[in-house]
């Protein structure tokens, strides 16, 4: 998640008359980090949370019993896919039937949405069960409520009712069971709406609409996109996420930065993208790509230059290659990896191109003089809805071959 200067008395003031009524402090000692905070009614807001040194404390090895690990969805090799690992917390061993639906609920509302929707094949879902020794969150349904769960969730994190928090080392450590771990997402077992962000995500898994935290959430962690609302502390300077920017549309247009392909483009919103006064906490001085998104309000969809942003950051994780290979008859193969949209296939051979375009180029055929070479293959997802040239270079892999003619 981006993270900006923050200046905790006017936030604490703040955060006193838009949040819901805050706990009484205590002298617990803790880290203080910044947190986004959800309201039902879609809006959020970013504020300094204080939260105990125990919710960074590792799990005893001892106290690490193997969760069975389900594959909810496994669309080829972890190596070539983005790995997405849900962790239950507050489930007895009676109760991870419920936990096994909530994944799917929460799985199901994520794929709703675009662009998660069009690459959903480029993802891998896997459900760890841990089984915890009492049901339910620490402070659910009222405050100083404590159950003794396997990750700790605890509503009321740094006195904020929604704020939803869990020992995110250990919800790491569970999620480990797991072939691979490109984002963990903590299922919490109450209905009550709540959730927060990080390396971790959390939503309440037993209530349907808390699952669009996630999908907000995944903006920050897989498309380093910026919060497009404008509560907060403003830094005034240049940002480097890509739906944020100090230019004005026409500065975009001569300085051909940040999204000036996007320009007047349809938004999901109903309107063109632009430039939208007030994002990244600022009220003044910085844009946002349309009047309202996901990264600004939850319920509302990726506008243009942050769903590029999205599918780039997929193949951060994933490929369009699954795998190369040397057949038995010497020809050279490439397994494809699932791609939504039309695709390149291109060969080369000593960096001059072979016109193939196929997913195999057979060596015996006239493309080889005798003696060593080295072939490529690059397949390119030709997506429309990436126009960042910076970006679309993660829509490319390539493997190489050295072979003897």
């Amino acid at each position: 998640m981006p993270h900006a200067r923050l200046a905790t008395a006017v936030l604490g003031a703040l955060a006193a008359a838009l949040l819901p009524a805050a706990a009484p402090a205590t002298a617990t000692p803790g880290f203080t980090t910044a947190m986004e905070v959800f309201s039902p009614d879609g809006s959020i807001h970013r504020v300094p949370v204080t939260r105990p040194v125990s919710d960074i404390a590792r799990a005893p090895q001892s106290a690490l019993a193997p969760g069975d690990v389900t594959p909810i969805e496994v669309n080829g090799p972890s190596a070539s896919r983005f790995d997405l690992v849900f962790v239950g917390d507050g489930y007895t061993s009676d109760q991870l039937g419920t936990y096994a639906q909530n994944v799917r609920t929460s799985v199901a509302a994520l794929f709703a949405v675009e662009p998660y929707k069009s690459y959903r094949g480029q993802f891998n879902i896997w459900q760890v069960d841990v089984a915890s020794a009492e049901s339910g969150v620490d402070n659910d349904p009222a405050l100083g409520v404590n159950r003794k769960t396997a990750l700790d969730s605890y509503f009321w994190c740094g006195g904020i009712e929604r704020l939803l928090c869990v020992n995110e080392t250990k919800a790491n450590q569970y999620a480990a069971a797991a072939p691979d771990v490109d984002q963990v997402i903590v299922l919490a077992n109450t209905t009550k709406y709540g959730g927060a962000g990080g390396s971790v995500a959390t939503s309440s898994g037993g209530n349907a609409q808390a699952s669009q935290i996630v999908i907000h959430e995944l903006g920050h962690s897989i498309g380093g996109l910026a919060d497009e609302y404008d509560y907060g502390t403003c830094d005034p300077a240049q940002p480097e996420e890509p739906n944020a920017t100090t230019y004005t549309a026409d500065q975009m247009r001569t300085r051909r930065a940040k999204w000036y392909d996007w320009l007047g483009q349809p938004s999901p919103d109903g309107g063109t993208v632009g430039a939208y006064a007030g994002a990244r906490y600022c009220t003044s001085g910085m844009y946002r790509p349309s009047q309202n998104s996901v990264m600004r309000t939850l319920g509302q969809e990726f506008n243009p230059p942050s769903t590029e942003a999205m599918i780039a950051g997929f193949y951060r994780e994933a490929d369009t290659i699954d795998s190369a290979t040397t057949a038995g008859d010497g020809s050279l193969r490439v397994a494809v990896a699932k791609v939504p949209g039309p695709k390149t296939i291109t060969w080369s051979v000593d960096d001059r191109r072979i016109p193939s375009g196929g997913t195999a180029l057979d060596v015996r055929a006239p493309h080889l003089a005798p003696g060593a070479h080295t072939v490529a293959v690059t397949v390119t997802d030709d997506s429309d809805r990436v126009r960042d040239k910076t970006l679309r270079a993660a829509l490319s892999d390539t493997r190489v071959w050295h072979v003897d003619a």
